[in-house]
């Protein structure tokens, strides 16, 4: 059956050296031809401002980030009913963190887990797995969410985090703003003005398991134009231990990425971003156990994208915004059953006005063309070599103070998919103000996930074909009704507490049910044959107790409830550890000499057995331990960090997946070292 086709395999060699030689050339040209703002030339007026002398400035009042997933427009958090975390960029630095998974780790109620060395199963409140495809991750409001299976497959996609301003985690459906896949929240990776990123950056590092990792970025700003070009290149050994007796572990991979942001101010009004990047991964999908039996294939995959935003300003109230990008993504994890590439085309339209002054109303326009090619498996994987499908999507929100001390908040949207039709999103939240620096709301939300087009014809035979997986070609949407409970309070300009109650009930999510063949010796059959509750509780708090020591912690408790007849593993998830907390400490002994501990507490769980897919693993509990100690010198311009991941444990497992093999996380030790010329 394979040999009526036509195929054009993709290929990952992984040139990822000669391609950043080329970036590094152009950072380079770029750094010595462009002009470089100095103390004597004036703060141009597109510039952030610098703001009050540092001596003026109270160092123990806590900031109130502003955000802009929620709604899709700029509030302070404070002011947002939803469960909402912001991870800046200090705290992605003083956490140790190799990746962006890695940071997530510092939000309460979401659930983290390492599953190879560079491979992450990460989701808010449950259902996490290496495809998690109840949650929408963002970039710069891009959506990087997997055609084929759903899902986001983090190692791929070109962003550094050297050039992240902060991560916006909301742990709440998001349907109303966002639309479809955001069951369980919102991840907004939001990157760095270039205005903040003048000059020549260089970082270099590495650590235990042969990890190595180089940065080099320049950024540029005048009066209408801020430009970054950076790129980073990555490799590890893999995690030492893992494997089973039928195959080693291989999750040894090279990374390599390449991007470019561009700001433009057309004039007081109009703003236009260009933004574009590449990368390329070589390795990094451990092949599971029993890929012993079948072909040999070079795991890696490959993403690019571009990303063209139009922002006017109307009036101070009124702002319209376009946003038009292009995905373009390929993978194979090991197998040559599992080949395939997508490209998605997006365009959304959006405008904030306030019909009065007591009403702030959002609108908009989403749509987006998803284009799946499997051309490229041996034998097949879908019904169909070529599929697609599109989704358009119009949403309203308003938020009325109709009262000195309260906020209603209500939204709609209505969605239309090619194969599932119209389906609706609502969500109603009503804020109290308690005082000035205590707020307290509730929500009711309502939202929906359309199975990806891949998981829609499924048609994959595994292991010779003695394994076969097939899917249901007309599965429904699955849904979400949750309801929440939420309360934020300041204390004395140094201590933040939120706490926020959550119940999520869930309807027709997709799950595997096996069989005897045919077609196969072993039938798996995706379908929407599941219904699931969760719910629990969160507690997160920051205490600036001086100037130079900070405390911070959150706990989370999660109760987990599945109806189906296959286990939850067969939805290829983790079950969600019922306890899970973090302590952190970070400390500045002397003004350049920054210190910071982070503790880890996840409580047992289920996990999908790569090894024996009918017999689920059970993972149990284990803490972790980062340290890090940072020295600043030539005026904050360079530094030198060392640290240490996992010191508690020589190893310990995190969780597995069906479609790679299993690893413990080792302890790790690194050393990294940064220069920025300006």
């Amino acid at each position: 059956m394979s040999d009526h086709r036509h195929r054009s395999t993709l290929t990952f060699g992984c040139p990822t050296r000669g391609v950043l030689a080329f970036g590094g050339l152009l950072i380079a040209t770029l750094a010595v031809c462009s002009p470089v703002a100095t103390a004597d030339q004036p703060i141009i007026a597109s510039q952030p401002a610098e703001g009050p002398p540092v001596e003026s400035i109270d160092l123990l009042t806590m900031e109130i980030p502003t955000v802009v997933t929620a709604s899709r427009r700029e509030q302070k958090i404070t002011t947002v009913p939803y469960a909402m975390t912001v991870i800046t960029a200090e705290d992605i630095r003083r956490s140790g963190a190799r990746s962006v998974p890695d940071a997530l780790r510092l939000a309460p109620g979401m659930n983290v887990a390492d599953l190879a060395s560079g491979a992450y199963g990460v989701s808010p409140r449950g259902i996490h797995s290496l495809l998690s495809n109840v949650s929408l991750v963002l970039v710069d409001g891009r959506q990087i969410f997997d055609s084929m299976f759903g899902g986001t497959l983090w190692g791929s996609w070109p962003f550094q985090l050297e050039d992240i301003d902060r991560i916006e985690v909301i742990r709440s459906p998001g349907g109303v703003a966002w639309g479809a896949n955001t069951l369980n929240g919102v991840i907004n990776i939001i990157t760095k003005d270039p205005a903040d990123q003048r000059g020549l950056t260089i970082i270099g590092g590495g650590g235990s398991r042969g990890a190595y990792k180089e940065y080099l970025g320049y950024g540029f700003a005048d009066d209408k134009l801020r430009l970054r070009v950076s790129e980073e290149y990555e490799s590890n050994d893999g995690f030492a231990k893992g494997g089973s007796w039928l195959r080693s572990l291989e999750d040894d991979y090279e990374n390599g990425r390449i991007g470019a942001h561009a700001v433009y101010d057309a004039g007081p009004k109009d703003r236009f971003t260009l933004s574009g990047g590449a990368g390329l991964l070589d390795g990094g999908y451990p092949p599971p156990p029993a890929a012993v039996l079948g072909p040999r294939h070079n795991s890696g995959s490959r993403a690019e994208y571009l990303l063209l935003k139009w922002d006017r300003t109307i009036a101070v109230d009124n702002r319209l915004n376009v946003t038009s990008y292009v995905n373009d993504f390929g993978a194979c994890p090991g197998t040559p059953g599992i080949d395939y590439r997508y490209q998605q085309f997006a365009l959304q339209v959006g405008h904030t006005f306030k019909p009065a002054d007591n009403h702030t109303v959002t609108w908009g326009i989403d749509s987006r063309t998803d284009l799946v090619d499997t051309s490229g498996s041996d034998p097949f994987m879908l019904t169909d070599d070529h599929l697609g499908t599109a989704i358009f999507g119009l949403y309203i929100q308003d938020e009325w103070r109709f009262a000195p001390r309260w906020v209603l908040n209500t939204g709609a949207r209505i969605d239309y998919e090619f194969y599932t039709g119209f389906q609706p999103s609502a969500r109603v939240a009503l804020l109290h103000e308690l005082a000035d620096k205590s707020t307290v709301y509730g929500a009711l939300s309502r939202t929906f996930q359309v199975p990806s087009v891949g998981l829609r014809f499924l048609d994959i035979p595994l292991l010779n074909g003695l394994l076969w997986a097939t899917s249901d070609s007309d599965p429904s949407a699955a849904t979400v009704l949750a309801y929440e409970l939420g309360w934020r309070r300041n204390f004395f300009d140094r201590l933040d507490v939120n706490m926020n109650l959550f119940w999520n009930g869930y309807h027709d999510l997709g799950a595997f049910t096996s069989s005897i063949g045919p077609p196969g010796l072993v039938h798996l059959h995706f379908d929407d044959v599941a219904s699931s509750t969760i719910y629990g509780a969160e507690l997160d708090a920051k205490y600036a107790l001086t100037q130079d020591l900070t405390l911070l912690g959150h706990y989370t408790y999660q109760q987990f409830e599945w109806d189906a007849p296959a286990h939850p593993t067969m939805k290829d998830m983790l079950t969600p550890p019922r306890h899970k907390f973090m302590i952190g400490a970070r400390y500045n002994p002397i003004e350049d000499l920054h210190l910071s501990a982070h503790l880890y507490y996840v409580d047992a769980i289920r996990s999908p057995n790569p090894t024996n897919p009918f017999m689920p693993r059970h993972i149990d509990a284990y803490y972790r331990l980062d340290l890090r100690a940072e020295y600043e010198f030539w005026k904050d311009r360079a530094s030198i960090a060392v640290g240490v991941r996992n010191l508690l444990q020589a190893n310990h497992q995190e969780g597995s997946d069906l479609f790679i093999n299993e690893a413990e996380v080792p302890r790790m030790v690194y050393a990294e070292m940064r220069m920025t010329f300006r």
